[in-house]
């Protein structure tokens, strides 16, 4: 009789093993989610930075034709 359902338990081992790989599959996919919007949040930063910098340097060469012209 418990050889009859070794097929049965052989399938439910294969099922098992099969949902451990997939399981480590999600996990890895979450990471790599995860991983990436940190780069996106580290990208937005820099952006801003870069951005703040550039109205800075507008702003300094304004500055600098003011006082050139101001002396003519």
């Amino acid at each position: 009789m418990a050889d009859s359902f070794r097929p049965a338990f052989e399938g439910l081992k294969q099922v098992a093993e099969g949902l451990i790989v997939a399981n480590e599959g999600i996990k890895a996919l979450a990471d790599a989610v995860l991983a990436a919007r940190d780069e996106d949040e580290d990208l937005r930063e820099t952006v801003l930075r870069l951005e703040s910098l550039v109205v800075a340097q507008g702003n300094d060469l304004r500055a600098l034709r003011e006082r050139l012209d101001s002396r003519e």
